[in-house]
């Protein structure tokens, strides 16, 4: 999958043994903005992807860039970071368009083109929706298992979380690579 190989290339390799599983690091919980759509980690490190609904004063999403994007470099000083050129091209960067419902976005990450997320407005706040195992769900964090590979490890699977809208019901999907 080419969303596994483009986090490996745009800042994969990082400080920590790739084969721990998750549940053997810390991985931070970024703080909560009220902007906030969700995040990505690998099991490399815990750097962390970020995206945040981009609103003007009207409380609309941007037209040309509904969603900001950066990293927060926790397995540095924790300082916020922008994407290079080439981790947003290659990664974590996003084409999106626009839909017959207002102010709604789907959206395609440049690394993961399928599965979609919408970004849109519930109870006055936005949020980020996609399916997970056939459900469409409120998407909160994305974590990327890291297998050790040499120079270039290879991903062993994407994990997707979530709640679902109607009931906050969990929701997860392990996508095996």
């Amino acid at each position: 999958m080419k969303f596994l190989s483009m986090l490996l290339v745009t800042g994969a390799l990082g400080t920590f043994c790739a084969d721990e599983t998750p549940s053997k690091l810390h991985f931070p919980e970024p703080p909560r903005t009220s902007n906030h759509l969700f995040y990505i980690q690998r099991s490399n490190n815990t750097n962390t992807v970020m995206y945040e609904a981009n609103v003007g004063s009207d409380k609309k999403l941007d037209h040309e860039s509904p969603m900001n994007v950066y990293w927060i470099r926790y397995a540095e000083r924790g300082q916020r970071e922008d994407l290079s050129t080439l981790q947003w091209r290659l990664a974590y960067g996003y084409k999106h368009h626009s839909t017959p419902s207002a102010n709604t976005y789907e959206i395609s990450l440049n690394a993961l083109k399928k599965r979609q997320i919408w970004v849109t407005y519930q109870e006055n706040k936005p949020v980020a929706m996609t399916h997970i195992n056939g459900r469409k769900v409120l998407l909160q964090k994305v974590f990327v298992q890291l297998a050790n590979n040499a120079f270039i490890p290879k991903v062993k699977y994407v994990e997707l979380f979530g709640v679902e809208n109607d009931n906050r019901t969990k929701a997860y999907e392990r996508i095996d690579i």
